[in-house]
């Protein structure tokens, strides 16, 4: 599994970088031994099944940056299309940042 890291990005070492690709990976097959089968990670918006994380992603549902002591928390996590991941930002935008409602109820939606 590997990530282009862009300059300027959160993880100030290599040890945050390890924990967060740790979390990333225990959302995932979290997603897959409830949602999914054993076979597919599900979209928890629209549904759909993929046999690979490529195009789906993993969405914090207590934001990165306003709740830091939740960054790692096994069940801080959603999966997500990556179509429904950036519909969710477009309507909410910052608001959601600050309070996790949002995503309940897009989800719901």
């Amino acid at each position: 599994m590997y990530m282009r890291f862009k300059k300027g990005n959160r993880w100030k070492n290599s040890t945050d970088k390890v924990k967060y690709m740790t979390w990333r990976k225990i959302v995932f097959e979290l997603n897959k031994g409830r949602h999914g089968s054993s076979k597919h990670y599900i979209c928890m918006k629209c549904g759909k099944r993929r046999k690979t994380t490529r195009t789906m992603h993993a969405h914090h549902e207590y934001s990165w940056k306003a709740f830091p002591d939740k960054r790692y928390d096994r069940k801080n996590g959603v999966v997500m299309c990556i179509k429904c991941h950036r519909a969710f930002h477009r309507k909410y935008k910052y608001k959601a940042v600050k309070d996790p409602k949002y995503l309940t109820e897009y989800l719901k939606g």
